[in-house]
């Protein structure tokens, strides 16, 4: 363990070395997150347990992108804990979050991964049901509420994202940027069907890269998360790839339609408008869409609370909504909106 500092606070913080040599492990975080957790516990399986009662280490993977992410983090930890009475390791984006806090029995634990790792196993890390889709069945396809890319093979080309959205804070909780280098995964590539990038930002170059690599070796691929301004920059080797039917999901998160809204969160208002655009004509060449909203957002006393559906479905096959979080953590605060909006 060491001490750290970022822009919410100071603390100590656990690593990979104070784990015991028995380990459970979920995740309730997004899929770069879990991925990297996947990474360790592929490289290390003898150490991962399928009873939390036999761990010596217990590690929740969380997420905060919104208050109620964080209440859902809590909710998992606490019952893991009550199960066990042992102490839990909080991992993901969350672990970073000095300004919330957290029980006494909670350990704030730092991003873990390894390199080069085939994810061979992907049980070995559990996937906690999404919080936020009442009677979720596993069993339901990938366009239903919470299951776009959770049965497909996570490729992990990268990590941490450069951009300046005010409402995000991956910059400061994902850990240090890096970038796989395409050509040293080609075989992972072709090991594995329902293939998706993982990044928490894809960048052009490498969207680029591995729309070649899929053309070449005729295997389709998809793509979570990437940003309309590097969407737009693809544009002709996405609609290469939709032509060829080797291109099968495509996940950019426009956040919104209104450029006033789009302005506020500090987004590329004109690459956003781009990328819708671009976004119909895969659609149009048989590419499934999906996307990200944020909604209830306040913009000069203004709250944008709806959205237009009929034109998101005219653009997308699958969308999910986040509640806008201004990042400050109130339990009470957060109980209430929980009840809001998935009660």
């Amino acid at each position: 363990m060491n001490k750290i500092k970022n822009i919410f606070g100071e603390g100590t913080i656990y690593n990979k070395e104070d784990l015991g040599k028995k380990i459970y492990a979920t995740s309730a975080a997004c899929m770069s997150v879990w991925s990297d957790m996947l990474s360790f516990a592929n490289k290390y399986k003898d150490r991962f347990v399928d009873n939390p009662n036999e761990a010596d280490s217990i590690v929740v993977l969380g997420c905060q992108v919104t208050d109620l992410a964080v209440l859902n983090d809590l909710a998992i930890a606490k019952r893991l804990h009550e199960k066990t009475n042992k102490d839990i390791y909080l991992g993901g984006c969350v672990a970073q979050r000095f300004d919330i806090p957290l029980p006494e029995y909670i350990k704030r634990l730092n991003v873990i991964r390894e390199y080069n790792i085939d994810l061979e196993d992907r049980t070995i890390v559990k996937y906690e049901k999404p919080f936020w889709v009442k009677d979720f069945k596993e069993e339901d396809d990938n366009l239903k509420d919470g299951h776009l890319f959770r049965n497909f093979y996570p490729l992990k080309i990268g990590a941490g994202c450069h951009g300046k959205c005010k409402y995000c804070t991956i910059v400061h909780t994902r850990g240090g940027y890096y970038e796989e280098v395409p050509e040293n995964q080609i075989n992972e590539f072709l090991n594995h069907e329902n293939v998706v990038l993982i990044s928490d930002s894809p960048t052009p170059s490498q969207v680029k890269a591995w729309c070649k690599i899929a053309k070449e070796t005729n295997k389709d691929i998809s793509i979570r998360n990437i940003e309309p301004q590097n969407l737009i920059q693809c544009r002709e080797e996405l609609l290469e790839l939709a032509d060829k039917n080797l291109l099968k999901i495509v996940h950019c998160p426009v956040q919104s339609f209104d450029e006033e809204l789009l302005t506020a969160m500090n987004r590329n208002v004109s690459a956003t408008n781009k990328a819708i655009e671009l976004i119909k004509e895969l659609r149009n060449k048989g590419v499934i869409t999906a996307t990200n909203i944020i909604i209830d957002y306040t913009v000069n006393k203004k709250l944008y609370e709806n959205h237009d559906k009929e034109k998101l479905n005219e653009y997308f096959d699958y969308y999910s909504w986040n509640p806008y979080f201004d990042g400050n953590f109130d339990l009470k605060k957060a109980e209430n909106r929980f009840k809001k909006y998935i009660k």
